[in-house]
């Protein structure tokens, strides 16, 4: 285009060899010489431009497609260098990724974080979100991380559903490694992989759409989607309780039918891992264990991972894992005893007690680290920064100064 541009302007007409005698240049490129370099270079460039190209207007355009075709020529240059380290670059991705497949096939550990770290910049302030952070998740576990405030739980959340990039470390998620992806892998990563569960029900649901039409929304953006959307999506609203509700809107509902449509929403791609970031945080607690147990039924249903995110300690009698963060890291894990899994099975909500439930463990990192909680600290009279460590009986006791 450019150059047809530029042969119209009269840029690259070629011009006969016998208007102008080659003698005739000869002396002209003498007296060109001869002459003093005192004279005003614009106003030459005026007397060309009169001269050679009557309308101005078609001399610029002229010119600027001369430029752009130089540019062009040299874009196809740095396209070609370009295309050398892209290829060495895909190379390396494709190594990563590959890598994150063997190691997929040989644990069955689903998400893989190891020495996670995250970095909030700004002009004045750096914030470690994460530090090191390193967790593995099996396929179809039914897990919560909770945490106070800060304490870096959702900004772990974001990166296993791909809306952060992490600054450092290792995240491989269903074989994929999520640093090796490019902006547009990382859409489809979200359309297929993970479905989100949000706290507040305005990031989940359109108010202008019906239940049903909310959760067709996903499927159109999902071209592979040959299902009949309408029949998937009442079906979804049926496995969440909310077959009455179909036809009805967000105003129409309550916040824990509002949050089960969310729920519905969620699943509607097929996704591998369901993540939900405070989904008790906004409605009572009545609804709140009627929301808890329905992920405990979507999970044994579907085998779907299901991580949620949540500072509400309650939520632990509920769940096969607990993960208990602080600073970035993981401090603390919880595993309920399988005796106690029968037993929930079949207990209602209403007459659930989670005395003494889960097994609990502290962490230690591969730095051979372990985080202490402020309450066996407190137990123990520990409040120096100087302890003591012995191993007593094949048991490491560690104890005030």
């Amino acid at each position: 285009m450019v150059r047809s541009l530029a042969k119209h302007s009269g840029f690259f007409k070629k011009k006969d060899k016998n208007t102008v005698p080659e003698t005739g240049m000869q002396e002209n490129a003498v007296q060109m010489m001869e002459e003093p370099m005192d004279q005003d270079p614009v106003q030459e460039e005026s007397d060309i431009t009169d001269t050679d190209v009557n309308d101005i207007g078609v001399q610029e355009t002229a010119v600027d497609a001369g430029n752009a075709v130089d540019e062009a020529d040299i874009a196809d240059d740095d396209t070609e260098t370009s295309d050398d380290t892209e290829t060495s670059e895909d190379l390396d991705a494709a190594d990563r990724n590959s890598q994150a497949a063997e190691e997929y096939e040989e644990t069955g550990n689903i998400i893989d974080c190891d020495s996670l770290v995250k970095i909030y910049k700004t002009d004045e302030v750096e914030v470690m979100a994460l530090q090191g952070l390193e967790l593995t998740i099996k396929k179809g576990e039914l897990m919560a991380v909770i945490g106070k405030s800060g304490s870096g739980k959702s900004t772990l959340l974001n990166m296993i559903g791909g809306l952060e990039r992490p600054t450092a470390g290792k995240l491989y998620v269903d074989g994929k490694d999520l640093f090796a992806m490019t902006d547009k892998e990382l859409v489809e990563y979200r359309k297929h992989t993970v479905g989100f569960v949000w706290q507040k029900n305005s990031r989940n649901l359109l108010p202008y759409m019906t239940a049903l039409e909310n959760v067709q929304v996903p499927m159109y953006f999902d071209k592979d989607n040959k299902e009949d959307r309408e029949a998937r999506a009442y079906d979804l609203l049926c496995k969440v309780g909310l077959k009455e509700k179909v036809n009805s809107y967000p105003a129409q509902m309550s916040g824990g039918e509002q949050q089960r449509v969310a729920i519905a929403i969620a699943l509607a791609n097929n996704p591998k891992i369901l993540l939900a970031d405070e989904p008790t945080g906004a409605v009572d607690s009545k609804t709140s264990d009627m929301i808890q147990d329905l992920f405990r039924k979507l999970n044994e249903e579907l085998g779907i991972t299901v991580i949620i995110v949540t500072h509400d300690i309650s939520l632990a009698n509920k769940v096969g894992r607990v993960v208990m963060i602080a600073d970035g890291k993981i401090s603390t894990e919880k595993i309920m005893k399988e005796d106690y899994r029968k037993r929930i099975n079949d207990m209602e909500s209403e007459s659930f007690n989670g005395t003494d439930s889960h097994e609990e463990y502290s962490i230690m990192d591969k730095a051979h680290r372990v985080q202490i909680s402020d309450d066996i600290l407190e137990a123990a009279g520990i409040d120096t920064n100087k302890v003591k460590i012995q191993v007593v009986d094949g048991k490491v006791v560690i104890s005030k100064e």
